[in-house]
């Protein structure tokens, strides 16, 4: 099966170095300022993470085609994942068609269009399962893999996950311009703030986003809400205590509280990515007499645990998480729940999580 496989390999000197400058803009740490409730920022700007988001919802209604027993072609779906040559026409591009791609920004696209070249070869068949109750129909391969959950799932992580967490809060991106006394305009905003409003782009969230405001929120952020089932304030930490209070720093030249912040994002995102697995876990040990449910469930988990890998600054390492996702076996058809909660457990006690059946 070609659900991804790739190892994130970045330096650890590019991991680990935020490069602070001695300048006077440090002096101002110790400044008080104002750090609003929201990420409404009025010169912020993630356009192009907002087509990225709306392009994979595209992409991925076609190819939820193929679950209703119609051919996909991989053609198609591979000038949907590179923008060229494809006529968008979702509600989200009626006035303009987007300028970006998806698969630039992939960690490595190869796996991604393995997974388009079988999913397109698949739904040749119309071969699809239906759950128990008649209600859901999916398309899996003859080893019970969902390709279309690979994909989109897959995008997540190592486009989405991997720009937000790894690329867009790096030293590259962040050891740059951010003369705020010099911008000319409301609009107009330093590249600093520019990306770090990128890395918020791809985690889908409105500017409200909360615990107790979860409405709105689109891939990343809408996964994010299955943090609450464990009690966790994921989403107020991601949110207040990293996205608003690192971009009130920026703003401020207070490049010591945004270094905390980007920590905390760094960490409280990839506890979406896990909580959102041991989710799906537990609902494939619910469904376990139901192929299609099941196995619906464990191609989504699977994907989730793999994106662990590509935040640069995460918990384990990428060896980890392939073994991790091999307690599952290479033929979901025969999986067993002995299968489903050993893989659970590893993955909740890597984390220190003690109620992973809460989720």
């Amino acid at each position: 099966m070609n659900f991804i496989k790739t190892t994130l390999k970045i330096s650890l000197v590019f991991l680990l170095s935020f490069i602070t400058s001695c300048s006077e803009s440090d002096s101002n740490e110790s400044n008080a300022y104002n750090v609003p409730t929201s990420y409404n920022f009025e010169n912020k700007s993630y356009g192009g993470q907002t087509d990225r988001l709306n392009m994979l919802a595209e992409m991925e209604t076609y190819m939820k085609r193929a679950n209703l027993g119609e051919a996909v072609d991989a053609a198609t779906i591979k000038m949907m994942y590179a923008n060229d040559g494809y006529t968008w026409t979702s509600d989200a591009f009626a006035l303009a068609q987007p300028t970006k791609q998806l698969e630039s920004k992939t960690f490595d696209p190869a796996p991604i269009n393995a997974l388009i070249d079988e999913l397109a070869e698949l739904s040749l068949t119309g071969n699809t399962t239906t759950s128990l109750n008649g209600e859901k129909t999916y398309l899996f391969n003859e080893n019970g893999f969902e390709p279309i959950q690979l994909i989109s799932k897959g995008i997540m992580g190592s486009c989405f996950y991997y720009q937000g967490t790894s690329v867009y809060l790096s030293a590259a991106k962040m050891d740059v311009a951010n003369d705020v006394d010099a911008l000319v305009g409301p609009l107009e905003y330093t590249a600093m703030q520019h990306h770090f409003d990128e890395s918020f782009g791809y985690f889908g969230a409105p500017v409200a986003f909360s615990n107790s405001n979860t409405s709105g929120g689109s891939y990343w952020a809408k996964y994010a809400t299955k943090t609450i089932e464990g009690d966790l304030t994921t989403i107020d930490n991601i949110m207040q205590d990293g996205f608003i209070l690192g971009r009130a720093a920026i703003d401020n030249e207070d490049l010591k509280t945004r270094d905390e912040a980007i920590v905390i994002i760094q960490a409280e995102w990839e506890m979406v990515t896990v909580c959102a697995a041991l989710h799906y876990l537990n609902g494939a040990i619910e469904d376990i007499t139901d192929p299609a449910l099941r196995n619906h469930g464990l191609s989504e988990a699977i994907a989730f645990i793999d994106a662990i890998k590509y935040n640069a600054q995460g918990t384990i390492s990428g060896s980890a998480v392939d073994n991790i996702i091999e307690m599952l076996g290479t033929n979901l058809n025969v999986v067993t729940p002995e299968m489903i909660n050993n893989t659970r457990t590893a993955l909740a006690s890597a984390y220190g999580i003690t109620n992973a059946t809460a989720y």
